[in-house]
């Protein structure tokens, strides 16, 4: 049943103070200096995986392309390699938090390559019903076999492929490394730039982009520290999380002074029990919509409602929000599932 949000689970809350909220809990300062210590080493997974088995890294790159090639023409899309690239700046970032974390990167590095290889298994999205990452882990297993790889390593990457976002397995370190990695991407300057390329992928523009997707990007933001398995995760999520949100909150501000969009914020709290994947209980989450002030179609008010669903994919629970115009016949909604908390 959808049901509106009212009293204290639902409020409006100002850009400044969205702004503030952001810097307060990820203690970043918008106006600050780089860091004089930044690690300045590439993280090149091409060079330390050549180095141990040449030849991999070339094969999974191909088997990538291939992959999405093949999508993009069964669905009619344009030529793109958003999963490669992607895929490459997770291997990277992993590398990153392993040297951090003082683990060998191998494992970690191979996992964030492999992880969306069942992405479009066959050329299709979920064609079977069959999670993506076990046709990752099959792919995986087989090719790591191929090429050498000692059976331990080989079952450690499988395991970690199947579990990465199953909250039923348990998350190796490997997994555990990989899945930052992989959220990671997602925050600061290099994940606005990856929101913006989606959403181009998928045909949206600007505004649609927004209205469409927003809702999601805030609401794992706000929950990204909370979502790392690993300190240096969780330290590096601090950092790029603010910088994300501040973004976002400086668009839409422009967009409405310019007269081009106007965008209203909600943070609706979720006040129940959740289970972390560590087996905690965390009470209580707060989801972060932007929605349009008013209705596109006949400029009148918006109402919204909201309900939860049970994804298909996986076990998670689902936020739909729900927005609908009392004086035509306006109706759009916004599906994200909730970040699952480490």
């Amino acid at each position: 049943m959808a049901s509106a949000y009212r009293g204290a689970n639902y409020s409006v809350i100002s850009s400044f103070a969205l702004r503030s909220k952001a810097n307060e809990l990820f203690d970043w300062d918008p106006l600050g200096q780089t860091d004089p210590g930044l690690e300045t080493t590439m993280n090149n997974p091409r060079s330390m995986l050549d180095a141990r088995f040449p030849g991999l890294y070339t094969t999974i790159e191909k088997m990538l392309v291939e992959a999405e090639a093949q999508h993009n023409g069964q669905t009619r899309r344009a030529p793109a390699e958003y999963l490669l690239e992607h895929s490459r700046r997770t291997a990277a970032i992993a590398i990153k938090i392993a040297r951090m974390e003082g683990v060998d990167a191998v494992l970690p590095t191979l996992v964030a390559l492999y992880h969306d290889a069942g992405k479009f298994h066959e050329g299709e999205y979920h064609k079977d019903g069959i999670p993506e990452e076990e046709h990752a882990a099959l792919l995986a297993g087989k090719m790591l076999t191929d090429f050498g790889l000692e059976r331990s390593a080989i079952d450690a990457v499988v395991e970690a492929l199947r579990a990465m976002y199953d909250e039923r397995l348990p998350c190796n370190v490997p997994c555990r490394i990989a899945q930052d990695a992989d959220r990671l991407d997602k925050l600061g300057p290099m994940g606005v730039g990856a929101f913006f390329t989606k959403a181009a992928l998928r045909g949206r523009g600007l505004i649609d982009a927004l209205a469409q997707t927003l809702s999601l990007e805030l609401t794992h933001t706000l929950a990204a520290p909370q979502s790392m398995f690993t300190e240096s995760g969780k330290k590096l999520a601090a950092e790029q999380a603010g910088k994300t949100i501040t973004f976002f909150d400086q668009l839409l501000e422009q967009l409405e002074s310019w007269g081009i969009a106007s965008f209203e914020r909600h943070t609706i709290f979720l006040d129940e029990d959740f289970l972390t994947r560590s087996g905690a209980i965390v009470r209580g989450r707060e989801v972060s919509l932007a929605m349009l002030r008013t209705c596109p179609d006949c400029q009148g008010s918006l109402a919204l409602t909201h309900r939860r669903e049970q994804d298909v994919k996986r076990v998670r629970s689902v936020f739909v929000a729900r927005f609908h115009c009392g004086g035509c016949s306006y109706v759009a909604e916004t599906k994200l599932a909730l970040p699952v908390l480490a």
